[in-house]
Parts: C-alpha cells; structure tokens; sequence
C-alpha cells in the first residue's frame, strides 16, 4: 500500500473516533439533561420581628429600645473599646523638627486610644458601667436605613443597617479637663510639654447600627465623633530650643470612634432548608453562640425530626440520610444553656431524583 493511501486512511480512522466520542459524549449531555432534577418549594422570605423603621424618630427610639434589651439582658455578652485617628497637625516648627511631629502623629493614636474604656465578654446584666448611649431625635439631621442584601459570597439577608448623622454637641471642657482621658494624655506629655491652653471644636458626629431583624437583636454601634483641637504648649527644657519662648501653637483634627457589641446566646441554621439522597452523610448547617469559654459539658444540644426512619442525626450534628420521601422532614435543634432554651427548625427533602448542587 502506498504511503499516501496509508496517512490518508490513518488519517479517516482518527476522525472517525473524535466523531464517536463527541458523539459519546453527546448523548452522554443528552441523557444527563432529560434526567428529571428535584427542585424544593420557594422559600418564604424570613419575617422581621419589627418593619425598618423609615422616620429618623421611629429609628432613634427602635435603637434606643433595643440598647436597654441588650444591655439588661442576662444571656448577651458585650464588648467596648474605642479608636482614636489624629489628622495633620500643624505646627510652627522647622520641616525637619516637623517630621518628629508626624512620628508623634503615627504613633500616638494607639496609646491614646488605651486610656479610653474598654472591655470584653461581660455579662450585661452583670455589669455596672456599660457605655451610656442614647440617640436624641432632635440632633438627627439625616437618616438612612436599609436591609443587606445576599450575595454569591454572604447572605446578608438577616441583617439591619442605621446609619444617623448627628448635629454634635458642644464640648464642657471643665467635664474634658477633669476625665481621665485628657489626664492621662496630658501626663503622658509631660516629659516634652505642658498644655497651656486648649480648645475643642465638635465637627461632626455619626451612629452606625446594625441589627439582627430576625430576633431584634442589636449587634453593634459605632458612634463617631470628630473634632478640631487648638493648643498651646509650653515645651519642655530638652525641647525649648524649637520656638521662640518654648510656646507653640498647635492645631489638628481629632476622631474618635466608639465601638459597642453584643453577643446574644442562640442556637440557628443559617440555612432554612436542605435536599438530600438516600446514603447521604451532611453536617447540619447550625450556628451556635455561647461564651467563648464554654465546653460541651457546659451546655446540651439535642436533636428531633419528624421521620426518624428517614434519618438519623448523631451528638455532633451530622446527618444520615436513610431512605427518599414525598413529604417534606422537619429537624428541630434544641441548646440549653446557663437556664436558657433556645431552638430552631429546619426543612429537609429526601429525594432519589438528581439535585442541582445550588441547593
């Protein structure tokens, strides 16, 4: 046989099998797609406790309301501390000397924000000096409010957001110059400058919170203040050659922002409904809050389902799934915790069809 006969055949033969295993393949698709896919009922969409508020007013005395539930409660922790940023400061030193300035600026923030209160994983009811907050109607001057949104990546979905812009108050410096914060600032710079003189200007100030709408849970506020400070200082001995006499004048803008959160002991899936097949081995989608020290003897979770033919649900929360059903299973998981009962139910169907892996 000629050689060119011979590629020319090689050549049918290998287009032959790329035809048949496209071919294969096809069929393949074909039959994968006709095969009937379980589809679940669409989800009614989870019901807040209370509508989001739309009146700044509604909105200051839901937030209000909700600070005293959390803040009494005896089964929500809460945790306090406090940001401070420091902006350009002007002063009337040299550029070189100025650049120790701005090292002070870098610095300072984080030992400033040292001497203002903080703590974390306190019982609310146990605890005396909870922050004061309170959003006064009268000093909003504009609100805003919405729900998350659900993403590919998070499902914000449960979540509310208020945000208040506040028309800030005037600052007592008589109330400023005895708190501890400006006594611990003032003797931290001691060593380099006494304070001579100072004034605080309030700028501005905001409230952000954001609230579980499925318990009416406050999870966090943040209060941003901002002001603009102008001092005199009188230099220390080792600093005086910087300006004449040893006085400067300084001037910069001062942000601080306070953050309060709450943990609130639950039990919840964080997803409502599940599909599964027959032989089948999934951990149940649970959330569970308590404090952070806490060992399993120290609470009891436990496990119930409308059909325990059907599945069956180990100690640790991981499910066996045992044989299809046409009616949909219902789980309910219990926590009790430190007197607490706490439970929440999840929808299950069991099929033999296919599953789209989005459910």
């Amino acid at each position: 046989m000629k050689k060119g006969v011979k590629i020319f055949l090689g050549t049918v033969v290998v287009v032959l099998v790329v035809a048949l295993c496209f071919g294969c393949i096809g069929l393949y698709l074909k039959h994968e797609q006709s095969k009937p896919i379980f589809t679940p009922p669409e989800m009614e969409p989870q019901k807040s406790v209370t509508e989001l508020p739309e009146a700044a007013a509604d909105a200051a005395a839901y937030i209000d309301r909700l600070y005293e539930k959390m803040t009494t409660a005896d089964d929500v922790e809460g945790d306090w501390h406090t940001d401070v940023q420091l902006g350009e400061i002007a002063t009337p030193f040299a550029e070189a000397d100025h650049a120790l300035v701005q090292y002070f600026r870098e610095q300072a923030p984080g030992k400033i924000a040292s001497f203002y209160p903080r703590a974390a994983e306190l019982v609310m009811s146990q605890t005396e000096d909870v922050p004061a907050f309170q959003i006064d109607s009268a000093k909003v001057v504009d609100y805003a409010a919405h729900q998350g949104e659900f993403t590919e990546d998070n499902d914000d979905t449960v979540h509310y957001y208020l945000d208040f812009t506040m028309t800030p108050d005037d600052v007592d410096m008589e109330a400023v110059q005895a708190g501890e914060v400006y006594q611990r600032i003032v003797e931290t710079l001691s060593p380099a400058m006494t304070v001579a003189a100072v004034e605080i200007t309030p700028t501005g100030e905001t409230v952000n919170c954001r609230v579980d709408r499925l318990s009416d849970d406050l999870q966090s506020v943040k209060v941003t203040k901002s002001y603009q400070i102008k001092a005199t200082v009188q230099l220390g001995t080792d600093y005086a050659a910087l300006t004449e006499g040893g006085k400067a004048e300084v001037e910069f803008p001062y942000t601080t922002a306070e953050y309060i959160n709450f943990n609130h002991y639950r039990l919840r899936f964080y997803q409502k409904q599940l599909v599964a097949k027959p032989d089948d081995i999934k951990a149940l989608p649970l959330d569970v809050m308590v404090h952070s020290t806490a060992t399993k003897e120290d609470y009891t979770l436990t496990y119930e389902t409308s059909d325990p033919d059907a599945i069956s649900i180990d100690e640790t929360g991981v499910m066996t799934v045992h044989a299809a059903r046409e009616e949909a299973i219902t789980i309910t998981a219990t926590l009790e915790y430190d007197g607490h009962t706490y439970s929440d139910t999840l929808t299950l169907y069991i099929t033999e069809l296919e599953v789209n892996k989005d459910v």
